[in-house]
């Protein structure tokens, strides 16, 4: 009797640690920035389910071409906009392009690369983890991720162009 009991003992004693193991593995940690000014090599704002906003360096060209062609410097609006028209991609282009960055980051270990991905509050988190799943074997891609819509972008953000950096202030 004595043996049944301490065998049924150690039972529940494992069966409760393992319990508490996958709890704490069902948990998703995804990397934040810090809330500091920082640089990332792309920016993937999500739209919605099969579009995404990617910025990259090829948006300082996107911005002066149009700025040059209207002689003008162009309006906060009017930046965010022509982003949106030209910059966005759907999701096979999103998929594409990963790949293409990943075998890039593969083929030049020694150079560091850092992607931006933002969320709206609103739509669920698997968006973003399913862009992390095509980043996350590469050990010299770092990304964070995280909350914002492209109407913050549109109303709060400030755009700037120095040079060949692109500088976008998140309110």
């Amino acid at each position: 009797m004595i043996d049944l009991i301490f065998i049924l003992l150690i039972f529940f004693i494992i069966s409760s640690v393992m319990i508490k193991l996958t709890r704490a593995e069902a948990k998703l940690y995804i990397p934040t920035p810090k809330n500091e000014p920082g640089e990332a090599q792309i920016l993937i704002q999500i739209i919605d389910q099969d579009r995404y906003l990617w910025i990259d360096h090829s948006a300082i060209d996107t911005l002066n071409q149009r700025s040059y062609k209207l002689r003008r410097p162009l309006r906060q609006e009017e930046k965010v906009d022509l982003l949106l028209r030209r910059m966005t991609i759907n999701s096979e282009e999103l998929k594409r392009r990963l790949t293409g960055l990943r075998e890039v980051a593969l083929a030049r270990p020694n150079s560091g690369y850092f992607i931006l991905i933002r969320c709206p509050e609103e739509k669920p988190y698997f968006y973003a983890t399913n862009i992390i799943e095509k980043l996350v074997d590469t050990p010299n891609l770092e990304y964070g991720c995280v909350a914002g819509s492209i109407d913050e972008i549109r109303t709060n953000s400030r755009i700037e162009i120095e040079g060949n950096v692109i500088q976008i202030d998140f309110d």
